[in-house]
């Protein structure tokens, strides 16, 4: 079969019923109440009808395709263009090391009452950040992925987040980074007391981090 032959089938099809009066259904009807046993007999019938041989042929075949056209399990099974391959998941987070879980441990209990308030920030990065990892560290937590781009610093009165935002202006809450423990890159920062903080802006100005250090 080659694709004029399907083209011209889907052309014929397309027009039958503009030119006979009848779509393809209500000929096949038509061709099944003659009762004709010989497929002769059947083209001889069409051309009474005032189709041309060749297109009486194909109607007879179509008839004895079951009514359905020649080649349209051929166009259906023509290759179909592979769907783009699924973006790689992200990289499962890593275990902490045995020294790493007793220095989040300490970190944690720094905190006191803003212990919920760290969890639900921590969640909301990896949330908005694929394959972030939290690294605890000697006085703060290290955020990377991979590089660092933030820190946070916990305190009995209040959180730090610390962003990599190179000249980002200050201003509202976002001040000029006082952590310590992370090195100079860390410029900004924002002093964090109520889970009404970890919104929609904050999280903003983290992607904006990270993009600026992992690209």
């Amino acid at each position: 079969m080659s694709k004029d032959e399907q083209e011209e089938e889907r052309l014929f099809l397309g027009e039958l019923k503009a030119r006979t009066g009848r779509d393809l259904a209500e000929w096949m009807a038509a061709i099944a109440a003659q009762g004709f046993a010989d497929k002769n007999d059947t083209i001889d019938w069409l051309r009474g009808q005032g189709f041309p041989f060749a297109r009486a042929s194909w109607l007879e075949r179509i008839h004895s395709n079951a009514g359905k056209p020649i080649y349209a399990h051929e166009a259906l099974a023509a290759p179909v263009a592979p769907a783009p391959p699924s973006p790689k998941p992200a990289p499962a987070p890593r275990a902490a090391t045995p020294r790493e879980a007793a220095q989040l441990d300490k970190l944690l209990a720094a905190a006191k009452g803003y212990r919920p308030l760290y969890d639900l920030l921590a969640a909301q990065i990896k949330a908005t950040i694929p394959g972030v990892d939290l690294v605890p560290k000697s006085g703060y937590i290290s955020i990377v992925a991979p590089r660092e781009f933030a820190a946070i610093t916990l305190h009995a009165t209040e959180l730090r987040l610390g962003l990599d935002l190179g000249e980002h202006p200050l201003g509202g809450s976002l001040q000029k980074a006082k952590l310590k423990g992370p090195g100079p890159g860390i410029t900004h920062m924002l002093v964090l007391t109520d889970a009404r903080q970890v919104n929609a802006d904050l999280l903003r100005l983290v992607a904006a981090a990270t993009a600026r250090v992992n690209g």
